[in-house]
């Protein structure tokens, strides 16, 4: 544009054409050129800018749409031949509690250990209807052997039952009439540990 204009101004001096008038309309003309060329660059970087609030918009949109979706499947999570329970695999629910029968047999102070690590602990049974469900889950995981060790001891002091959350035993579902629960006397010094999760947790003997 530049050159352009120069050959034309040269030509009109050269011919003795340009005047008053001739001058004041190149001028005009050389200004709304610089003009648009001062607006031309100065415009990209507000197009770029808007198109990046665009692009930021749009993503804003889509995590909101995940995140109502995220909601939705937190509230509906069942599906055809699925259950959703809030328990772990390999743990059953009873009520609002998790129990877990662990396939190793170990003694009482090493199970109560490992539910600890589990976030959990040796479970206490307080009802008959956990008490039901730990004996009919029990042979899925221990086959034959159905000694489990729950939050039961009387370590402190024999013959008086505690359990774990040092509350004393209130409700027994077993014969006390035949000295039980025997302290491993009937089931050897090991059996499989009993968890409750997120709350302290018994074994079953």
């Amino acid at each position: 544009i530049s050159c352009r204009s120069t050959a034309t101004m040269s030509l009109i001096k050269s011919k003795g054409a340009l005047g008053t008038r001739g001058r004041v309309l190149l001028s005009v003309f050389m200004g709304l050129l610089v003009c648009g060329a001062v607006s031309q660059a100065a415009g990209a970087p507000e197009e770029e800018l808007a198109e990046l609030k665009l692009r930021f918009d749009s993503l804003k949109n889509r995590y909101r749409l995940l995140c109502d979706q995220y909601s939705d499947l937190a509230t509906n999570c069942s599906a055809p031949g699925l259950d959703c329970t809030e328990c772990p695999a390999g743990w059953f629910q009873v009520a609002d509690q998790c129990f877990q029968i662990s396939p190793d047999r170990q003694d009482w102070l090493t199970s109560a250990h490992n539910c600890a690590l589990k976030g959990g602990h040796l479970a206490i049974l307080t009802t008959m209807e956990q008490h039901d469900a730990v004996e009919k889950e029990s042979p899925r995981f221990g086959g034959f052997y159905t000694n489990y060790r729950i939050g039961l001891t009387d370590f402190e002091k024999e013959g008086e039952w505690r359990w774990v959350d040092n509350s004393t035993l209130n409700n027994p579902f077993w014969d006390t009439l035949k000295s039980e629960p025997d302290n491993n006397q009937s089931g050897g010094p090991e059996g499989r540990g009993l968890c409750r999760g997120g709350q302290p947790l018994s074994e079953v003997v």
